[in-house]
């Protein structure tokens, strides 16, 4: 009987505490005022490379975005400048219809450069680039310089500069089975051992590639050598994925390469501090999207008078070829 009574009593209290639980909930309404009008900038120059600029507008954290018209998100009509120390140039602004206009084997080289995989001219998405033109193509990042931007766009002037630091490379590649067996005919992971400058404060981003693909990141995708300075270490390279949604869930395999691929290929970038926070604050906070325990990240920019990011890579490339 006594039991009976106790079972009762905790009934009681717990059914209490959840009806209190409930009763203190409350409808919180969250009021995001809009952003103010802003330009974003992505723009990027590489060693041996020319730069690209590409600009679009802001939208609200809520706002409506078309993915069927992205060609009205990108802003046209701009003045766009590179400067360093000893050369200049104006970049010239290519829309799907000037690609188009171009030779196939001029187009697909220019849009690799962009990060596009295309076939042919015919096949240049509805966007706006900017960058050198046929006759400036000369104009290309160098190591040790530093590059300034200016875009003159409806009376607003936007500025930033960026540098291309000296590259470093790995000593060695190789790559490992799946140390799980349950993987290791599917799967192998990937590495490279670094020896990192003794001066302090070096900055890195690294892209891969599987035999013909284009170069992806992972995320993260930069890291420091606020922990490893002067120190010679492996590295442990996952294969990169187009950015949003992974439809690699599993944990056991993100991240490690296919045995169906043939050459492994790494590039590892040297770039400046200013570029490192805007790629570790931005990763930072596409990783916590979707977490409610998430804690609110700022994204860092280098621009003055608008959003993004203009940056520079000192790139070395290196494969591993499996067969």
């Amino acid at each position: 009987m006594k039991k009976k009574v106790q079972h009762s009593i905790r009934y009681i209290v717990s059914l209490s505490a959840v009806m209190l639980f409930v009763a203190c909930e409350k409808e919180i309404q969250l009021n995001v005022p809009a952003p103010a009008n802003a330009v974003v900038v992505e723009g990027h120059i590489e060693n041996d490379l020319p730069p690209y600029v590409l600009l679009t507008k802001n939208s609200g954290f809520f706002g409506n975005i078309n993915i069927n018209d992205l060609a009205s998100y990108f802003v046209s009509g701009a003045i766009i400048t590179i400067k360093t120390d000893d050369d200049s140039v104006q970049l010239v602004e290519y829309n799907a219809a000037l690609f188009q206009s171009l030779p196939d084997s001029v187009a697909v080289a220019l849009a690799a450069q962009f990060g596009l995989n295309i076939s042919s001219a015919a096949d240049f998405p509805p966007i706006t680039i900017y960058t050198v033109s046929v006759e400036d193509s000369g104009f290309l990042g160098k190591i040790g310089k530093q590059y300034d931007l200016r875009i003159s766009l409806d009376g607003k002037i936007i500025t930033s500069t960026t540098t291309i630091p000296q590259p470093v490379f790995f000593d060695s590649l190789w790559i490992k089975p799946h140390p799980n067996p349950v993987y290791a005919d599917s799967f192998f992971r990937f590495y490279g051992r670094l020896r990192d400058p003794i001066q302090p404060g070096n900055y890195y981003r690294y892209f891969t590639k599987s035999d013909n693909e284009p170069f992806l990141v992972s995320s993260p995708s930069v890291f420091d050598d606020a922990f490893i300075n002067g120190q010679n270490f492996p590295i442990f390279i996952p294969k990169g994925e187009p950015i949003g949604f992974s439809s690699n869930q599993n944990f056991d395999t993100r991240g490690y390469w296919n045995v169906s691929d043939s050459v492994c290929t790494v590039k590892l970038s040297m770039i400046d501090k200013a570029h490192y926070d805007f790629w570790r604050t931005l990763e930072a906070e596409r990783n916590s999207q979707g977490n409610p325990f998430g804690s609110f990240v700022y994204v860092k920019s280098n621009i003055n008078g608008g959003l993004g990011i203009w940056g520079g890579y000192g790139s070395i490339t290196g494969s591993f070829r499996r067969f």
